[in-house]
């Protein structure tokens, strides 16, 4: 405890640069060895699991959505994070557009597989005989190349316009996150006892962001900042919520459009094949037709690839799940436990050390067997409250004597982490009796013979310390004044 800034209340100077969460109770915890803090910790183990889990559903869910994008397949069904209701059977489809609507990806493969065995069992037939129905096909796939080509701008002006959409509902869901937040702040200041006045005068309209011209008067609050705060969470769900359509909107243009130009490509493709049939040799092999059979082919193993992969990524999910209901539901048990048996012992032990020398010290402001020990925060408090406003400035003295002598002796006897080392920087702080100060000395005493170090500095009289001590085991090294009780080696 040094002097300048140690004795200011009971557990001042704690050190937070290192970014422990709740570090004077953390650090309680760990001078006392309590299972409290195996629980803590295993709680953020826990914690920290589950967001690793959540971070790679969200990488698998990502890495399914894009593979199905370029294969033109739509995976509904698949949540942004994992939840207890997941169940890949009930909820994920995979659907294609079959061009006149979305169907199932099984279906689809079966019937490319159908249709190319139709294809397989019918004899090629040479140039010079298909002749005629290669011109007759040209022509049409020329016409429904014209169609598909208008329908793919189309469906690109769709998507565009549905990213727009989405944009600007993200834009929105900002805006009214940051309004909330303000509104949150300035109810917390009221509640915190603030007069002042949170409105302002708006010179644009608070919900278009128009400008607004001179003489133009709105109401700055028209509700009250609690009626604010309601409204705008509710607007939030209903953005959010919008929010989440116009994404699986996006997602939906985005599958029709690469299914569209992959269906372009196939199109050119045959469209070229049927022209160089055209320029062929009449006794050669319908080129036109083996192109066709190997484009049903490449589109089934295509098909075929991408929903083993997607299935074999949802198996992923599945096991993710599990393990993500689990860490749930152990988190869950963890944050509903209670101190053990050894904790509360612990505390009782802090709260008779406590209560005894607050007696041996003269505490009068209050009655010290009213003293109790919070097992929220490990620091004595009186019928709930935190102690130090209604104490005399002497007795506060006394409960952090109290207090660090308490945890050293609870530590030695439960076999904890304190490192039996107490150092005071005068001690005797506003004054303190003279009786007081003399428990003091002899509680220290008591200690250093059960194994501890106490070392008191002070500017106390040497023959009035030197009374005080009498009859107590102790070690007395007096400094003259102007010299310094640390000097550099070798002085």
């Amino acid at each position: 405890m040094e002097q300048k800034h140690g004795w200011s209340g009971v557990q001042a100077r704690i050190p937070t640069y290192l970014g422990i969460q709740d570090v004077s109770k953390r650090s309680a915890e760990f001078i006392l060895s309590m299972d409290a803090m195996d629980m803590i910790l295993e709680t953020q183990r826990v914690e920290s699991a589950i967001s690793m889990l959540e971070a790679d559903w969200k990488a698998s869910e990502h890495g399914i959505s894009d593979l199905a994008s370029r294969a033109g397949v739509l995976v509904r069904g698949i949540p942004k994070k994992p939840t207890n209701t997941w169940r890949r059977d009930e909820l994920v489809s995979l659907e294609v557009d079959s061009g006149s609507g979305w169907v199932a990806l099984d279906e689809e493969i079966d019937r490319l597989v159908r249709e190319l065995e139709s294809r397989q069992v019918q004899p090629v037939a040479s140039v010079g005989e298909a002749a005629p129905g290669i011109e007759e096909a040209l022509s049409l796939n020329l016409d429904q190349a014209t169609h598909l080509n208008i329908a793919l701008s189309s469906a690109i002006g769709d998507l565009e316009q549905a990213k727009r959409q989405a944009t600007s509902l993200e834009l929105r869901i900002e805006a009214l996150e940051e309004d909330l937040r303000k509104h949150k702040d300035a109810s917390l200041l009221r509640s915190l006892g603030s007069f002042d006045d949170f409105t302002e005068s708006f010179s644009s309209c608070p919900t278009c962001g128009q400008k607004l011209p001179d003489g133009f008067e709105i109401t700055d609050y028209p509700l009250t900042i609690e009626d604010n705060i309601a409204h705008l969470d509710k607007e939030l769900t209903t953005f959010r919520a919008m929010a989440g359509d116009a994404e699986r909107v996006v997602q939906i243009g985005q599958v029709r459009v690469n299914r569209l130009r992959e269906e372009m490509d196939n199109l050119r493709a045959a469209i070229r094949s049927q022209k160089d049939a055209l320029v062929s040799p009449s006794a050669l092999p319908n080129p036109a037709m083996l192109a066709e059979r190997l484009r049903l082919e490449e589109r089934v193993a295509a098909l075929r690839n991408v929903r083993d992969s997607i299935d074999s990524s949802i198996e992923e999910l599945d096991s993710l799940a599990a393990t993500w209901r689990r860490n749930k539901e152990n988190l869950a048990s963890l944050r509903r436990r209670e101190l053990s048996f050894t904790d509360e012992a612990k505390i009782s032990s802090l709260r008779s050390s406590l209560s005894s020398q607050l007696s041996a010290y003269g505490f009068r402001s209050l009655e010290p067997d009213s003293i109790d020990i919070s097992k929220k925060t490990y620091r004595p408090v009186h019928e709930g409250f935190d102690l130090g406003f209604d104490l005399s400035a002497s007795d506060m003295i006394r409960v952090i004597w109290a207090y660090l002598f308490s945890y050293m002796e609870v530590s030695r006897e439960f076999g904890a982490n304190h490192p039996q080392l107490l150092i005071f920087d005068e001690p005797r702080q506003q004054e303190a009796a003279r009786p007081s100060f003399q428990q003091l000395l002899r509680r220290a005493a008591e200690n250093g013979a059960a194994g501890s170090q106490i070392i008191f500095a002070t500017s106390e009289e040497e023959d009035d310390l030197a009374s005080m001590l009498a009859g107590l085991p102790h070690r007395i090294k007096s400094v003259p004044r102007g010299e310094k009780l640390i000097r550099p080696i070798g002085l």
